[in-house]
């Protein structure tokens, strides 16, 4: 009972000495990043480099994108209406004139029209000037830590929500190991990769564990950057090849498309782009 109040009285010590103002706007890095750093050296990441990367000052912890990923729910129908336009279409055939060789390349490469790769692009990223402003690792880390009792208290976070935080936290555990390792394989530093609240981030806006499956080197200088035309295109085309699309099987088409987004109002929109360029 002794060393239990002993410890209690340490713990609040610790919470004390944290800046009142951070607690306050509800940003202060979370005692739980130091489990989550421990769970990342114990699956094989060098200890040194996880601790500089969670010291790093852009280091930070994101409570809007935990609430908001903790109350999200699926639209019943997601509206993409506001990509068939003139001026998208117009855009597009520019892109494809542009770019046609790589995309030639691509599609050959892959069996994968280049309209459709276009089309993709054109809804994620807007060709490449859309790629979203929130650091990738801030945003997995503080969804890794979203279902621990300190981030549930400090937030207020629904406790009958337990069963989404556990799962969401799971994949955001999964997601920045998987976003680590991308980026020790191709020399990039993760505190630089900017993307979506969700965490998909490049021209293909792809997740972490997207491209270690499905990323492509279209440049071959040796490592997958996403935010090349090149290796966003070739990526986008090996994600749809993996994911069944064949040229000469329209029907394989829509089920691809599907995998890359689970909407088929997605799927409708890039058809249809794809048709009208």
């Amino acid at each position: 009972m002794i060393r239990r109040f002993w410890v209690g009285i340490l713990v609040l010590a610790v919470l004390a000495s944290l800046p009142a103002a951070g607690w306050a706007a509800n940003n202060a890095p979370p005692a739980a990043f130091a489990a989550l750093q421990a769970s990342l050296v114990r699956s094989g990441f060098d200890q040194d480099y996880i601790q500089k990367l969670f010291n790093d000052p852009r280091a930070e912890f994101l409570p809007n994108v935990v609430t908001k990923i903790a109350y999200q729910r699926k639209e019943k129908r997601a509206d993409y209406s506001h990509f068939l336009t003139s001026a998208n279409v117009e855009k597009g055939r520019r892109f494809l004139a542009a770019q046609n060789k790589l995309l030639t390349q691509a599609e050959t490469a892959f069996g994968v029209p280049k309209e459709i790769i276009v089309a993709i692009m054109t809804v994620e990223s807007d060709l490449g000037n859309k790629t979203g402003n929130y650091p990738v690792f801030n945003v997995f880390s503080s969804l890794a830590v979203m279902d621990t009792p300190e981030v549930i208290s400090r937030l207020s976070l629904n406790p009958a929500l337990m069963s989404r935080l556990q799962k969401k936290a799971a994949w955001g555990r999964s997601e920045l190991a998987a976003f680590l390792t991308y980026c020790r394989q191709n020399r990039l530093d993760p505190l630089s990769i900017k993307g979506s609240w969700a965490g998909a981030f490049g021209y293909s806006q792809f997740l972490p564990s997207s491209i270690l499956r499905s990323g492509a080197d279209g440049n071959r200088d040796g490592r997958v950057d996403l935010f090349t035309h090149e290796d966003a295109i070739f990526s986008i085309g090996n994600y749809l090849h993996k994911a069944g699309l064949r040229q000469n099987n329209r029907a394989s088409w829509s089920r691809a498309i599907y995998a890359y987004n689970n909407s088929e109002p997605y799927v409708e929109t890039v058809l249809t782009l794809a048709s009208w360029y």
